[in-house]
């Protein structure tokens, strides 16, 4: 058996770790301190890349990364069914909206979900939930009511509330697993900018949501046998400027398939622009024998140069001949693998586009987290290459600099901050949690098979994390 019985879930959407920290720090949080810091672990963790909602909940959810789920983005094109079939709804997806109903028909299937190891489950405002019952989808006829009310007001503190009610009121189902989402950090920071009073309100909101739950837990005589866990998928950074990455491309001469407009280049497009977050995006561009592959590195080599003209661009990579993925920046280009051992290669070109120092040349994946945990581009290597796995991946991985986005149309309202990018501020998210753990550089990707070592299930065969308990 396990040390828990039980595991409630809270996922801070857009909490950054330096905030959390400071609040944390400074007894501004005091109900996270009372029932999870001071009895357990809190730690700074490595999210994904594209360290955007949906895509980097599949680590907490399914143990894998996004790119080895087939789920490269909230948006995201398929070159060979585009070419194949006219009328698929495959070809292409955006989870913002009515696709987001498709996230999880679009998942791979080789790894079971949380719900699915948990039938008593608990599901608030998530879309990535296979698994979860009739009963168990709390928000199941509410979630697009109150995805709207949060993106088009300014009254997402009545969402968070909203939410904190039905988890209180899911108690009384006793759910073995509990996967709750708070929309207001990030919702807010979107609106306005990370530090805004408005956001900072919402991490205390969701405070006083663990005091209430843990008073609840008391009271049942629950409390020590259900884990605990507040995390959260991205950080987010105050965005100054919007850099126009569809306009960019057609500029170039593309015909360049993009949401919400599907239908302008539905049959006869050579490119797809595919934005995440709204500081990454997914560059599709056809090869010179059609869709049925994908173009590589050395291919599209001047589409490369001129992404790096511009000022709000920062790292571009893509596969290059030999399926290794080739990184470049205006600081140097180099190259990265894995080996058939699972070893991590990093080849130099010259420079380095990282701005990485004394980095070694063959690492396996612990060293390279560790290596990278605390430069502005942590993990940068493996997410890379776990994104470019998968098939529905473009054929460049664009990332902007601090301060800018990728979309400078079709957003309302107008993000006045943006994530989704490699950089540390983006990609390093806070983790509390009720137990002690030891292991210092963490992966998000890690809490799925922790959770279930913890409530004395088995770890399945196959996933990315690794428990961080014994």
């Amino acid at each position: 058996m396990g040390e828990f019985k039980s595991c409630i879930f809270i996922m801070a959407d857009g909490a950054r770790a330096d905030v959390f920290q400071e609040l944390l720090g400074r007894g501004d949080l005091p109900n996270v301190s009372k029932y999870l810091a001071e009895k357990g672990t809190f730690r700074n963790a490595v999210s994904v890349f594209p360290s955007t909602t949906g895509p980097a909940y599949a680590p907490f959810i399914m143990g894998r990364f996004p790119g080895r789920c087939n789920l490269p983005g909230i948006r995201w094109f398929d070159r060979k069914l585009y070419s194949k079939k006219i009328f698929s709804p495959y070809r292409a997806r955006s989870y913002v909206g009515i696709e987001g109903f498709l996230m999880n028909r679009d998942i791979s299937k080789d790894t079971p979900t949380l719900f699915e190891m948990f039938p008593q489950n608990v599901s608030i405002l998530n879309e990535l939930s296979r698994g979860v019952g009739v009963n168990g989808d709390k928000t199941r006829f509410l979630r697009i009511y109150y995805k709207i009310k949060s993106h088009f007001t300014n009254r997402c503190d009545e969402v968070d509330i909203a939410v904190r009610r039905i988890l209180l009121r899911s108690l009384k189902d006793s759910p073995q697993f509990t996967y709750v989402v708070f929309l207001g950090i990030d919702t807010y920071s979107h609106l306005n900018h990370p530090f805004h009073n408005k956001v900072i309100e919402s991490y205390l909101r969701i405070d006083e949501s663990v005091g209430l739950l843990g008073k609840a837990l008391e009271g049942e005589g629950r409390l020590d046998e259900t884990l605990l866990i507040i995390t959260s998928d991205h950080g987010l950074t105050q965005t100054h400027s919007h850099f126009d990455s569809l306009e960019f491309m057609n500029r170039l001469g593309f015909k360049t398939f993009y949401y919400p407009n599907i239908f302008k280049y539905f049959r006869d497009a050579d490119a797809a622009n595919m934005v995440s977050g709204n500081a990454m995006t997914h560059l599709y561009i056809k090869s010179p024998e059609g869709w049925g592959r994908r173009s590589t590195f050395e291919e599209i080599s001047q589409v490369v140069d001129r992404l790096l003209e511009r000022p709000e661009v920062d790292i571009v990579a893509g596969l290059d001949e030999n399926g290794r993925v080739r990184i470049k920046s205006e600081r140097g280009e180099a190259l990265s693998w894995l080996d058939s051992d699972g070893y991590l290669l990093y080849e130099r070109i010259h420079s380095d586009p990282f701005g990485y120092n004394g980095f070694p040349h063959k690492m396996d994946l612990d060293e390279t987290l560790k290596h990278s945990f605390y430069t502005n581009y942590p993990d940068a290597l493996l997410q890379l290459i776990q994104l470019l796995e998968s098939p529905r991946s473009g054929e460049l991985l664009v990332s902007a600099k601090q301060g800018f986005d990728l979309r400078a149309k079709h957003e309302k309202p107008e993000h006045c901050s943006s994530h989704g990018a490699l950089f540390r501020e983006h990609i390093v998210v806070p983790l509390c949690l009720n137990t002690k753990i030891k292991k210092e550089f963490v992966r998000t990707v890690d809490i799925y098979p922790t959770v279930l070592r913890l409530l004395g299930r088995t770890i399945p065969q196959g996933i990315d994390g690794v428990s961080l308990v014994e």
